[in-house]
């Protein structure tokens, strides 16, 4: 069986340098969505607004990851 505690940080399906990629990209885009809205585009605060949302969602799901990790490494360490 793998020890999934020692997944390599490059091969880990959702890592911290994968995460602050598409955080920065998503509120870029978010940004300039908004930006567009000001300059007259239809819905561009509502498409600032559903990627914010995103934006909230990913930084919860990356929460989970770090607890999930945080208790297999203590579940390790006491088992």
């Amino acid at each position: 069986m793998v020890d999934i505690t020692k997944i390599p940080t490059e091969e880990f399906p959702l890592n911290y340098y994968r995460y602050n990629h598409l955080m920065e990209e998503l509120r870029d885009a978010a940004r300039g969505f908004a930006r567009l809205g000001e300059m007259g585009w239809p819905g561009g605060k509502d498409l600032d607004r559903r990627l914010m949302k995103i934006w909230g969602d990913l930084h919860v799901v990356w929460g989970i990851i770090q607890e999930t990790e945080r208790r297999l490494r203590e579940q390790s360490v006491s088992g």
